[in-house]
């Protein structure tokens, strides 16, 4: 009666497993974007991803390697729970990240609380132009949220639709999110931000404060830390103009979004976008 049970238990706990991955690999796609996206990123035909989502099947070494490389994660979401394991990420023996930015920063503060820049950047969705990473002739023209949130300010914003793509091919909302934080040091304003996919994109916004009495806007570089850069540039000048929060003037500000060429700029911005930034 015993080895019966003990048997059972062992089924059971091969069922759980298949699951859990399934129930793991699910919940990653949808923080990423869609699963059929992740499916032809990882060159996984629909009827396997299918069966491993639903928990009929394992994937093999490679394919495992392949898709822990994709999200940054290890071989413990086959037997764990996603939400489990980034519990434990938490407990003794992990990364303690409080530690490490206090060790990196000297234990300074340089997360600029809620109330701080706000006559300079308050709330409210904002205009970022610079000349595109991708496309060389292109400047690149987005909107942002600034919003705060436990104390500290932070930033949302949403990639543009590159240039060529048909409606029916936009890349979902998901998955062109960035989001970031502010960080203050001498008369400078950063943005610390990271892309939602994984293994992409970190980059850091930087802009003098000094340039906004003179030009009332926030003049700076933006750099990207990726290699995937076929214009070979890593910094480029940068222009953060603050929106006043009203209906006409974010409009206007949105229907200029998107990869422009530097005539459809404002001839206000257009020198500094030429040049090599500050």
């Amino acid at each position: 009666m015993l080895v019966g049970v003990e048997l059972l238990n062992t089924e059971n706990d091969v069922i759980s497993t298949h699951l859990i991955f399934g129930k793991n690999l699910r919940e990653l796609c949808r923080r990423v974007g869609t699963i059929a996206e992740v499916a032809d990123a990882l060159d996984i035909n629909r009827v396997q991803m299918n069966r491993i989502l639903n928990g009929e099947s394992f994937p093999k070494p490679g394919l495992l390697k392949r898709i822990c490389d994709y999200f940054s994660v290890d071989a413990r979401i086959l037997l764990k729970p996603l939400s489990v394991l980034e519990a434990e990420e938490h407990q003794v023996g992990q990364p303690n990240y409080k530690t490490i930015l206090d060790y990196a920063l000297y234990g300074r503060n340089y997360f600029i609380e809620q109330d701080g820049l706000t006559d300079i950047l308050p709330n409210g969705i904002h205009l970022l132009m610079r000349p595109s990473f991708m496309w060389r002739n292109e400047i690149w023209v987005g909107l942002l949220r600034i919003f705060d949130r436990d104390g500290t300010r932070f930033m949302r914003g949403i990639d543009p639709v590159a240039p060529g793509m048909v409606r029916s091919d936009l890349t979902p909302i998901c998955v062109r999110e960035y989001r970031g934080t502010l960080l203050k040091s001498t008369e400078a304003l950063s943005i610390f931000y990271a892309m939602r996919m994984p293994n992409t994109v970190l980059g850091v916004d930087h802009f003098s404060i000094r340039s906004w009495s003179s030009h009332g806007c926030l003049l700076g570089r933006c750099m990207i830390m990726s290699n995937a850069n076929p214009i070979g540039k890593n910094v480029v000048p940068l222009i953060l103009q603050p929106l006043e929060q009203n209906t006409s003037e974010i409009l206007r500000a949105a229907r200029l979004s998107g990869f422009r060429s530097l005539d459809d700029i404002p001839r206000r911005y257009r020198e500094y976008l030429k040049s090599d930034g500050l």
